[in-house]
């Protein structure tokens, strides 16, 4: 009995040890992986590929967009938001904002947005393209969340801010993202 536990306590110690091993030949072990490797790509691999492309001809989107909709949505949102944002731009939003002091974003009121002659408040050009910039950067922050890269906590922080005043002007201006 002692030397059975030995045994599996020996088998377990090379797979939770690091990487498993497989053979004692280095270059045999490549060459396994790599054809189990290609083998997965060749069978299961165009199995998924055929089936997400039939996804997206029936429905429009595949499981995997339905995995993380907000990753997907961003990434369809920011090659038609800089598309828009860098042609020539036909009129802007009426102002339903403003920042105070501290940089928080405030929403106007309906009745707060209109001069007293009844003329809205609009943005210039320059202006609207500045809050058009701030929604694209908050999508490109969501669109790039699974990067790995390290980042010093202050400018995490800051570019979170910025994350969060760019969906804040989403959500106020978002009928307004029009031509």
């Amino acid at each position: 009995m002692d030397n059975i536990d030995k045994k599996i306590k020996e088998l377990m110690s090379r797979f939770h040890s690091g990487d498993p091993v497989y053979s004692k030949n280095r270059i045999i072990e490549e060459i396994c992986l790599f054809f189990s490797r290609w083998t997965y790509r060749l069978t299961k691999g165009v199995y998924f590929d055929v089936k997400f492309f039939i996804q997206r001809l029936v429905r429009g989107y595949t499981d995997l967009d339905k995995w993380n909709a907000a990753w997907y949505i961003s990434r369809k949102a920011i090659p038609v938001l800089t598309a828009w944002r860098n042609s020539e731009i036909h009129g802007t939003s009426i102002k339903r904002h403003y920042e105070d002091r501290f940089g928080n974003i405030i929403e106007l009121p309906d009745y707060k947005i209109y001069d007293n002659n009844g003329i809205p408040h609009s943005f210039t050009i320059e202006e609207w393209r500045d809050i058009i910039d701030d929604i694209i950067f908050a999508f490109k922050f969501v669109a790039d969340s699974d990067n790995n890269e390290e980042f010093s906590e202050e400018s995490y922080r800051e570019e979170y801010k910025r994350y969060k005043k760019g969906m804040k002007l989403l959500g106020i201006y978002f009928f307004s993202l029009w031509d």
